[in-house]
């Protein structure tokens, strides 16, 4: 029932995104963590199709950060990952489900691909969680970051609920995900605004925020209740902000 017909002239949410400059950041990161830690990462895409949101999603164009393709610092962080997604610079190669067969990542990262919809989001939710059974980082990667303030229920599929990450933590998983920078707050009021409305939700953010300097900036979040892994994550995080080709902060709230 959540699954939606893709033809070939079909781009997801997400999909259409394949290999900007924020799925290389991520995917560094996410290799990075799973290295360090000799785990496989759990990552779920809350895949969308545009045509769901509204007629105007599909006609967007904002994924097309591509530009580091042309640019060899990013070839030496990370060879493997950086011309697996150059070749996504031509759209008809942007397909999660082949991508995630044949990437060397798979090895790093277990990817979740079903689509998200209205009607059956709590029925995605739990298939979500049953296939992370295994995994205790979850890396969460909507096309807004979390859920604040009320919007269209379709256009809330853009976003991470409040509840869903209760779920990931109640289900004694580590939650990670990616927020974007708000255009017209400094970086630090949000952070701190998105810190009481996790609180005012019992939860606390009491691991660094790490700040990609990208355009627009996006922020990797982590919610974790097992204090053992909470220093850990802080030492391994601490560690791959700490590389200066990462090109990334530690932000403290």
């Amino acid at each position: 029932l959540d699954e939606f017909p893709k033809t070939a002239s079909t781009y997801f949410m997400q999909e259409r995104y394949l290999g900007d400059i924020h799925d290389f950041k991520k995917f560094i990161f996410l290799k990075f963590l799973s290295i360090e830690f000799n785990k496989q990462i759990g990552l779920n895409w809350y895949l969308v199709d545009p045509k769901f949101i509204s007629i105007t999603e599909k006609k967007n164009n904002d994924g097309e950060h591509r530009k580091y393709i042309q640019d060899e610092k990013f070839k030496n962080i990370d060879e493997k990952v950086f011309e697996e997604l150059k070749k996504f610079k031509q759209k008809e190669l942007r397909k999660i489900d082949k991508f995630t067969e044949e990437t060397h990542l798979k090895k790093f990262i277990k990817f979740f691909n079903d689509k998200i919809n209205i009607q059956y989001r709590k029925d995605w939710l739990k298939r979500s969680l049953k296939f992370f059974d295994k995994e205790e980082i979850i890396f969460l990667d909507p096309d807004n970051g979390l859920l604040k303030s009320k919007v269209s229920r379709k256009h809330s599929l853009k976003y991470i609920l409040i509840d869903e990450i209760k779920s990931y933590i109640n289900s004694s998983k580590i939650v990670i995900y990616t927020q974007f920078q708000s255009f017209n707050k400094h970086h630090l009021l949000y952070l701190c605004e998105i810190k009481k409305y996790l609180e005012e939700n019992e939860l606390i953010l009491n691991i660094p925020v790490v700040r990609n300097r990208t355009a627009p900036n996006t922020f990797y979040i982590t919610i974790c209740k097992n204090k053992k892994m909470v220093e850990a994550l802080k030492v391994k995080i601490e560690k791959f902000c700490s590389i200066k080709q990462n090109s990334c902060e530690l932000v403290t709230i």
